[in-house]
């Protein structure tokens, strides 16, 4: 698979009346990128402002600090965490990072006076791996499993952990219909879908690229790209700039071969206004970055995927740009909340300093124990930390360590930032914890300067959430 280069220089000559079409077509592709970028700071600004309009009935102190002492666990407090190892397209890998947040609650509480363990299985993304990890981590005695993966496979897992009565909390794919002790803080596969459709309706003509993954039923598109590994990059980007209307050919963007190189690109009627990507995180990072190849300018939706940093790793490895024409879908767990000075951004705010704290620490390991925390602290996400103080929380109110009772107090467990967790907040009357209906999330590259700069630990991207009266 190629990799095409990537150079747009700004154009110093104002174009005549006469002047050839392919520069015209710089121009509007610059003013293009210049106006997306100021609606990605319109966005932040709107965002920060509506957020902080209201502090909520959640009271949390000015400065929230980094230790956690406010629960008080019972002797022997065991968590289990269910991770999938691996790279590529395995599925459910594509969390093992951001899982690590979870290292973060364990380390606050320990700063809290409070002992806590955690305690890992690798599933290896199948289904046999995912029942033989929630078996092992029954026997070890844990209270609860926090399955901090997504996909297929996670059913097998929940099925041991139901026979067994042992509450699993999973952070980051959507809870299986009729489950019994098993809690979602992610939105339901429906809120998710209806977002994402509503968004792509705003366009006449829009364009799927599948990269591995249908799309819901509810979601209409004009015409549909299949995109794999094997995929030719340099074919893909010339089609896909052509389907949309851009201009492969300019500014040196394509690179693949032929007398007509230099020549304006054909002109099509009805364009593509949209380019729907939907697949693996590393797939859709591909993809994205072939259609950047191409000089493809029309807004990107990917799906809620995109969310997990294996996307943006991959795509900044292949040396694609975080630009602010890409969009996704989920709810506000990233690190811009901390910007604000209501009670989830001070929360936030306290997640990160941790983070940040811990990140110094060069004794302190990962949940597997086989790379020091250090080399995850700039993706690890809110989520896995606050499935760890729910649990913490249950387990203060069970006054014990069993699985059942631990499960009975988690269902009626309500949390917002007062009781430490950074996400949005959480009601365990339901299935799906999250509060917080999913939004449409804006890509921006700009550095918050929230997380460790040591190593490779570093701010990439980060997910604007839109204002809701702009759904």
């Amino acid at each position: 698979m190629s990799q095409l280069d990537q150079e747009v220089e700004p154009d110093e000559k104002v174009i005549e009346e006469e002047a050839p079409p392919k520069r015209s077509k710089k121009n509007i592709a610059l003013l293009t990128a210049l106006f997306a970028g100021v609606i990605v700071i319109v966005l932040l600004v709107s965002y920060l402002v509506r957020a902080n309009a209201d502090d909520g009935p959640d009271p949390v102190a000015v400065t929230v600090p980094v230790g956690l002492s406010e629960v008080a666990l019972p002797n022997n407090s065991k968590l289990g965490v269910v991770v999938t190892l691996g790279s590529g397209t395995t599925e459910g890998s594509q969390w093992q990072q951001a899982a690590q947040g979870a290292v973060v609650a364990q380390q606050r509480l320990e700063v809290g006076g409070l002992e806590l363990a955690l305690i890992s299985e690798d599933d290896g993304g199948s289904a046999t791996g995912s029942a033989e990890a929630v078996q092992e981590l029954i026997d070890q005695g844990v209270a609860g499993i926090i399955y901090a993966s997504s996909g297929e496979h996670v059913d097998d897992g929940l099925a041991v952990a139901q026979e067994a009565e042992v509450p699993v909390i999973l952070p980051y794919t959507p809870a299986p219909q009729d489950a019994s002790n098993v809690w979602s803080l992610t939105p339901t596969a429906d809120q998710t879908a209806a977002t994402l459709a509503t968004e792509i309706a705003k366009f006449e003509r829009p364009l799927h690229i599948n990269a591995g993954d249908d799309l819901p039923q509810n979601i209409e598109v004009s015409d549909e790209v299949t995109f794999t590994s094997e995929t030719d990059t340099d074919d893909f980007s010339e089609d896909i700039a052509l389907r949309t209307g851009a201009d492969p050919y300019a500014n040196g963007a394509y690179t693949g071969g032929g007398e007509d190189d230099q020549a304006p690109a054909p002109v099509i009627d009805n364009p593509a206004d949209v380019v729907v990507v939907s697949g693996a995180p590393v797939l859709q990072a591909h993809a994205v970055f072939a259609l950047q190849s191409g000089n493809v300018s029309v807004p990107i939706v990917l799906t809620e995927h995109a969310v997990s940093p294996r996307f943006d790793q991959t795509l900044i490895e292949l040396g694609g740009t975080v630009s602010s024409n890409l969009r996704t879908v989920g709810a506000t767990w990233d690190d811009g909340t901390a910007l604000g000075t209501t009670g989830q951004s001070r929360a936030m705010s306290a997640f990160l300093s941790a983070t940040r704290q811990f990140a110094s620490d060069e004794s302190l390991t990962n949940l597997t124990d086989d790379a020091p925390f250090a080399e995850a602290a700039a993706v690890a996400d809110v989520r896995g930390h606050d499935a760890v103080l729910a649990f913490s929380e249950a387990l203060d109110r069970a006054g014990n360590t069993d699985p059942v009772k631990v499960a009975e107090e988690l269902s009626a467990l309500e949390l917002a930032a007062g009781n430490g967790i950074a996400g949005p907040a959480l009601d365990f009357s339901q299935p799906h914890a999250l509060t917080e209906e999913p939004t449409v999330l804006h890509a921006s590259s700009q550095r918050l300067g929230l997380r460790p700069t040591n190593g490779e630990s570093t701010d990439v991207l980060v997910w604007i959430p839109q204002p809701s009266d702009e759904q």
